[in-house]
């Protein structure tokens, strides 16, 4: 493995041994190595961002995916429940630190954390916002409505990078229907630009539709040369808003 992918394996075996409080499928370091990898060969740049980190399970596995270069963006309303208008997560301002300050020191001189609410970000300043020109990994992962949904989708849309990758948390998951409806809807209506090749552990992934093809290829060579046969029976494509994907089960 490359150095960030064993950084990127690193991470995800330091959240899962100390227990970092979060919902992230225990193989989703693997898609966050693919993704990187894909970067890597194809000379893409851009910095790593979260909206919806929690305590920052899945922010810190993303993070270690970051050039020294790139900046790790967190977006969150932390300790301001009051605005956490579907009871989505808890975010706790004083664990994420202490798990970034006793588990993950080196990323803080990369660190762009926002305390806010992303529906007060418009797409169209969300750069200046985030202090960032592009992003090339996008987790999207706030507020699980489906204004929430459409209105982040947004902000990533037009802060990813040509060939970065969308992650929309719990795409067809049923306690939360809300991101479902919000990802049809924008679909429908306002997507310009992205296009869905992956559905796994509860997370549907996006890249840019014209980088769609060559993503779908590489993550299938991706499968088959990490985890073999498992491609035949696990695996399967998929039509999603018109376009082929690989959902796992």
């Amino acid at each position: 493995m490359s150095p960030r992918s064993e950084a990127i394996a690193a991470a995800a075996n330091t959240v899962f041994s100390h227990n970092v409080d979060g919902w992230v499928g225990n193989r989703i370091s693997d898609m966050v190595r693919f993704c990187d990898a894909f970067h890597e060969q194809a000379d893409i740049r851009g910095d790593i961002a979260e909206i919806g980190i929690h305590h920052g399970k899945l922010f810190f596995i993303l993070a270690a995916a970051a050039r020294p270069d790139e900046r790790c963006i967190a977006v969150d309303i932390f300790n301001n429940q009051s605005l956490n208008v579907d009871r989505s997560g808890n975010g706790d301002f004083g664990q994420f630190s202490t798990y970034i300050d006793t588990l993950f020191p080196h990323i803080r001189p990369q660190l762009n954390i926002i305390q806010g609410d992303s529906m007060s970000i418009p797409a169209s300043a969300a750069s200046k916002i985030l202090g960032s020109e592009k992003i090339r990994l996008f987790s999207v992962d706030g507020g699980h409505t489906k204004h929430h949904v459409l209105n982040d989708m947004c902000i990533a849309q037009e802060m990813l990078a040509g060939g970065g990758f969308v992650l929309l948390d719990d795409f067809l998951g049923p306690h939360w229907p809300g991101v479902t409806e919000g990802f049809f809807e924008y679909m429908k209506t306002l997507n310009r630009r992205l296009a869905p090749f992956m559905i796994f552990e509860n997370k549907l992934f996006l890249t840019t539709f014209s980088e769609h093809a060559a993503v779908l290829a590489a993550v299938r060579e991706f499968i088959e040369r990490e985890h073999g046969d498992e491609i035949h029976h696990r695996w399967r494509y998929v039509e999603l808003c018109g376009f082929k994907a690989l959902g796992c089960y």
